[in-house]
Formats: structure tokens, C-alpha cells, sequence
């Protein structure tokens, strides 16, 4: 019996959704781990070393420090602060004027280094904190280490987290998508076995299913990047401190990605589900 062709669009539009629906879901875990590595890098270039000088530090000390960071691979930049700016942002921080309440102003001046995000992992911190500490002129070290760990293993826990999930979802898409474009095919069985009856090749039958199957993932895979785009944005206005990542290279990358995975799943299947049934009529 031959189906109607309402029949067969609605099969086609069930199966579209089916693939949209899923490659929303991988979607969205695509763009959350893309923005946790993206926060990484943010906490890393954020990350300040301070170099304090000792009170007898000498000119000739400090164009020495200063030549050494220029040619350092994890120092991306530094700022010099005397001591008379360290005590003034540091009284701009508390709020009162501590010097006059301690007669002494007690802090050194100090370089601020701003570091190249692919080198603070906690063994180049320490590293670099050895190293400083050997320049002459340098009295001591100062950087937040146990809280710069805490925040890169936890969000290094949370990517390697997201990326299994990813996997999973992945696996899951590819057995849901399987067995929707495997009805799909199945629903023209009597069609293939009438195309084999009269001669048809094997490459000949499997084509407009093929590129039935291409258009289907481009349809999927367009829709479901246009829903995650509207997710991510409205989600961005109702949760701004958020800071979600809307950079338009990165987005266009990720939504690419989705089509490609669509299109791909979606064709390989469908000649995999055309073959089996071809071979089944012989």
C-alpha cells in the first residue's frame, strides 16, 4: 500500500523536529561549555602577581626586574606602584586614611604583573613565584594561590563535567536520530522495493532519500541555532551578571558545528537505513 503523501510530510516534519529538538539539547551544552572555558580564561588573565620591593631597592635593580619581565613568556605586562600609590589605593579601597592612624606607611612598592592566561596553572604560579623571589631587589611574592587553585579546579572540574555530558548527549542523538530517519525509510519500503522491481541501482534509490536527509539536517540545523540564539540572549537581559558569551565568531563556530552535525548524522543514517532495506528486497 502506498502512502499518502500527507502521510509522508508528516513523517518528514516529525523527524525534523526530532532532529531540531536534539541538536538544541547538544547545543546548549556546546554554548554553557564554550562560556565555562571562556570564564576560565577570564579568571586566569585576571590573575595578578605582585612583586614587592625592598625598601633599599636601587634603580639599576629595578631596569634589571624591568628587563627580565619584558622578556618573560608569562608576563603579559606589569605596573609599577610606589609606595605612596600602594597606600593610596589602598586607602581608596578601606575608606580611611591608615597612614596617619599607624605615622608610617607601611606598604613597599611593588610591580603589579598581569600574566598570559597559558601560564598559570598552579605549577608555572609556582615557577614564576621562585623565580621573582631570586631577582635582586625582590623581597617578597604576593598572589591569592590557594583561592586561584580553588577557582581553577573547580572550573576544570565543571569543563571536563560538561564535555562527558556532551559525549553522552552525543550518543544519545545519534540512536534517537538513527531510529527516527530509520522509520522515516521504513515508511517507503514499499517505494524502494518498487524501484529495485524495475531495475534501479542501489546508488539510484538511495539519493533522493540522501538529499532529503541533507535538507533535513540544514532545516534542523538552522532552527535549533536560531532557538539557542534566542535562548542565550534573552537568558543574557534576564541575567546580565551572568556574563554569557555573545561574541559573534564564537557563535557563528558553535551554530556551524550544529548544522554540520545534523547534516552529517542525518545523511549517514538515511543511507545506512536505505542500504539495509535495498539489500532486504534482493
Amino acid at each position: 500500500m502506498a502512502h499518502h503523501p500527507n502521510g509522508l510530510k508528516a513523517d518528514y516534519t516529525i523527524a525534523t523536529v526530532s532532529v531540531t529538538l536534539v541538536l538544541l539539547l547538544l547545543g546548549a551544552v556546546g554554548y554553557i561549555l564554550l562560556n565555562a572555558y571562556s570564564s576560565t580564561s577570564a579568571v586566569r588573565s585576571e590573575l595578578r602577581f605582585s612583586l614587592l620591593l625592598s625598601d633599599t631597592v636601587t634603580h639599576a635593580q629595578r631596569a634589571a626586574i624591568e628587563r627580565r619581565m619584558g622578556l618573560h613568556p608569562a608576563i603579559a605586562s606589569w605596573r609599577y606602584l610606589s609606595a605612596d600609590e600602594a597606600a593610596q589605593d589602598f586607602q581608596a579601597y578601606i575608606g580611611a586614611d591608615f597612614v596617619e592612624f599607624l605615622g608610617e606607611n607601611p606598604l613597599p612598592a611593588s610591580y603589579e604583573l598581569t600574566l598570559n592566561a597559558g601560564h598559570t596553572d598552579p605549577s608555572d604560579l609556582t615557577a614564576l613565584e621562585r623565580e621573582c623571589t631570586t631577582w635582586s631587589g625582590v623581597e617578597e611574592v604576593a598572589y591569592q594561590q590557594k583561592i586561584i587553585d580553588a577557582v581553577t579546579r573547580n572550573l576544570n572540574r565543571l569543563n571536563y563535567i560538561l564535555l562527558g555530558l556532551g559525549i553522552f548527549l552525543l550518543a544519545v542523538a545519534i540512536m534517537l536520530i538513527s531510529n527516527t530517519l530509520r522509520l522515516a525509510v521504513a515508511a517507503r519500503r514499499q517505494a524502494i522495493a518498487t524501484m529495485k522491481l524495475v531495475g534501479a541501482t542501489t546508488a539510484f534509490i538511495r539519493r533522493p532519500f540522501v538529499w532529503r536527509s541533507f535538507t533535513q539536517g540544514v532545516v534542523a540545523g538552522v532552527l535549533s541555532s536560531l532557538l539557542l540564539y534566542l535562548f542565550a540572549d534573552g537568558l543574557s537581559e534576564v541575567m546580565p551578571d551572568i556574563r554569557l558569551s555573545t561574541d559573534r565568531s564564537t557563535l557563528a563556530l558553535l551554530f556551524s558545528g550544529m548544522i554540520l552535525v545534523g547534516v552529517t548524522i542525518c545523511t549517514t543514517f538515511t543511507a545506512l537505513a536505505v542500504n539495509r532495506f535495498v539489500r532486504r528486497t534482493d
